[in-house]
């Protein structure tokens, strides 16, 4: 039996960080902004579309990686209709991946998935529950800042997102991250606990 968690959380809320919380305890870890990076290492047949609906300026010209996702960013972010035509193409393909990773895992039976927009494009059925990953605003600006987001940056994406009031209400469980990492991580742990107590059938693939 495969338990799966659907981890989502608006932008820079701290999703990677419970990831890598997951991963000492030896859950498994899809992450799908990381399979996004690698879909615009390479020209590919989502690449080519990406610019040919978004203009050769998306392109690196000196990096390994083929489209610059920031710069990919700030365009589709500037309007619902681009963003949305950026969704329909990417998004299928990277469900496809998420799935054929899922389906290849034998070594434990807790698979948790990273999905930023996982209430907007409608696949929270896929899971057998949903972890919100929230953040007090000005700590989240501040973490953004030191990536190297601007303002408007940071308010165009946060925007172009569900208010996560909304996301909070429709989570199973909801993670704050806005304090210090061993808060966060100490959240994680209990919640993990709770997940192998309440089911025979759950283990990580460290217990005994």
């Amino acid at each position: 039996m495969k338990y799966l968690i659907g981890i989502t959380g608006n932008f820079g809320s701290g999703k990677s960080f419970v990831g890598d919380i997951l991963k000492k305890h030896a859950v498994v870890v899809i992450d799908t902004d990381q399979i996004v990076s690698e879909i615009l290492l390479k020209k590919n047949k989502i690449t080519k579309n990406l610019v040919k609906l978004f203009g050769k300026s998306i392109i690196n010209k000196s990096s390994r990686c083929y489209i610059n996702k920031k710069a990919l960013g700030i365009i589709a972010f500037k309007e619902p209709k681009l963003r949305r035509m950026l969704q329909n193409i990417i998004h299928p393909e990277v469900r496809k991946i998420v799935k054929n990773k899922i389906a290849r895992i034998y070594n434990t039976n807790i698979i948790a998935v990273l999905i930023p927009l996982l209430f907007e494009t409608g696949q929270s059925k896929y899971y057998d529950e949903i972890w919100c990953v929230v953040c007090r605003n000005n700590i989240r600006i501040k973490r953004l800042k030191l990536r190297g987001f601007t303002e408007n940056e940071i308010k165009l994406r946060l925007k172009a997102q569900m208010p996560e009031i909304k996301k909070i209400k429709k989570a199973d469980f909801v993670i704050d991250n806005s304090g210090a990492k061993k808060i966060t991580e100490k959240q994680v742990s209990n919640r993990l606990k709770q997940l192998v107590q309440s089911s025979h059938s759950l283990r990580l693939f460290c217990d005994k």
